[in-house]
């Protein structure tokens, strides 16, 4: 149809228009509400600011036009069967409205399922997927469906998929289906993480912390999220926070076992550090529009626990004093072996040695912005540029030649070493020596104060 033509590279005319009219969803709007284009080799199109199609026509056509002829051009193009015919057509849609590209209401939704559908109907996994997040968390104009989410997780396309399985296993343990299922959610964690899946590696470690179809193993859960705690660190640092994953999720569990008693004791120190990378990880996830029902749910009861250790040892949420303590929360976990710590490097300069107060300053630039924890002032955040750092209780400090490092060794009793790798050959840069002896580090202590 000639009419039709003028939704193509039509820039100038929507310009010139007044009123402009899409024959994909049939509604008329200004030509001012027009501000997404797609621009190729022939021209700018204009994008339809309702549904996100490129099918509008402005008045300045040349050619009068009305609803009849909205709907016999969308019957036209887009009949019962177009979108069948034109997967990508479908899939352009559904991208557009999963990014807010198209006005969120009933009716768009109700086309999102229905393009959504169609591709997973074709083998479409991640379209499998999105419709099972719709129905397992609900949204403002579809109801949660926990049978409907389980159904679409479980389709052949998504047999394989480590995240499939996880909301599978979730499903199954919560009792959404109409009876809770452990053993199923056991297998399918289980499953799920052999497809290396980090979320169903949570969840099979959970199993074991409360029993779900296996004994409970408080010591083998432990060494689970243990073991991958320093990947999931070092990936959302060198990320700069962005590569969340399961780092809040994992942070905040060992924080638990820390608190009630890990193979190791109780340490309420470091179940704070841990709590408080829990919270910013989540949070993060909120502000990155990454935030589930699951998350919201952790991270409440993450900030209960932190408010609970505030007040049990008289802290308060203060700027990062960046001293000892701090230092020693900041890399004391971020690794597996205690004494040989990666923090992505940097360099140190102005070194600074008063030998009679037993005190060392001086500057690390690291080549990240460092995520700093202050359990005694309940900080936990990215610290970019350069930062000064005062040690206390020093007896010696070597200085070697060079300012840049690799690595930090060492540990908060006897002192750290600032190394940097030769070709093989690892030598420090700076040595902190602290005196043995009796530990001045202050400790959590009812009504203490700082940590």
């Amino acid at each position: 149809m000639e009419l039709a033509k003028h939704s193509k590279h039509n820039e100038i005319e929507i310009i010139k228009s007044k009123t402009c009219s899409c024959y994909f969803c049939r509604q008329s709007y200004s030509a001012r509400d027009v501000n997404d284009w797609v621009n190729d080799k022939d021209g700018v199109t204009a994008i339809c600011p309702i549904c996100g199609m490129d099918a509008v026509i402005g008045d300045a056509c040349g050619i009068p036009f009305g609803k009849a002829d909205l709907k016999e051009l969308n019957l036209a193009y887009y009949g019962d069967d177009y979108m069948g015919k034109h997967p990508d057509a479908a899939l352009k849609y559904v991208e557009r409205y999963k990014r807010g590209a198209i006005t969120h209401k009933r009716v768009n939704e109700n086309l999102y399922i229905q393009y959504l559908s169609l591709l997973a109907g074709r083998g479409d996994s991640q379209a499998a997927y999105d419709l099972g997040e719709l129905y397992e968390n609900g949204s403002e104009f579809t109801p949660a469906d926990p049978k409907a989410a389980f159904s679409y997780f479980a389709m052949k396309c998504l047999s394989s998929d480590g995240g499939a399985l996880t909301r599978l296993g979730k499903l199954s343990e919560s009792g959404a289906l109409g009876k809770e299922d452990p053993r199923g959610a056991y297998e399918c964690y289980a499953k799920g993480m052999a497809m290396g899946s980090m979320d169903a590696l949570v969840h099979f470690a959970d199993c074991y912390i409360r029993g779900v179809f296996v004994e409970k193993n408080q010591e083998f859960a432990f060494d689970v999220l243990s073991s991958v705690w320093p990947d999931c660190y070092a990936r959302f640092v060198a990320s700069g926070g962005k590569e969340i994953n399961v780092f809040p999720d994992v942070a905040f569990r060992l924080g638990v076992f820390f608190l009630y008693g890990t193979p190791f004791g109780k340490d309420p120190r470091v179940a704070l550090r841990y709590f408080l990378y829990a919270k910013f990880g989540f949070e993060l996830m909120r502000s990155a529009g990454l935030a589930t029902a699951e998350s919201e749910m952790t991270l409440r009861e993450v900030t209960k626990k932190i408010a609970d250790l505030a007040k049990k040892f008289s802290l308060m949420r203060q700027d990062p004093v960046f001293d000892n303590d701090t230092f020693d929360d900041t890399i004391g976990e971020v690794a597996s072996s205690p004494s040989f710590l990666t923090l992505q490097g940097g360099a140190i300069s102005g070194v600074d040695f008063d030998k009679e107060a037993h005190e060392c300053s001086f500057d690390i630039a690291a080549r990240v912005p460092a995520l700093v924890v202050d359990a005694g002032n309940l900080f936990c955040g990215f610290v970019p540029g350069s930062i000064h750092w005062d040690f206390v209780d020093v007896s010696d400090v070597r200085v070697g030649n060079g300012a840049v490092f690799g690595k930090i060794g060492g540990n908060s009793t006897d002192g750290w070493d600032f190394i940097v790798d030769e070709g093989g050959n690892e030598r420090p840069v700076l040595s902190l020596v602290f005196f043995r002896g009796p530990i001045k580090r202050k400790q959590l202590k009812d009504g203490g104060g700082k940590a």
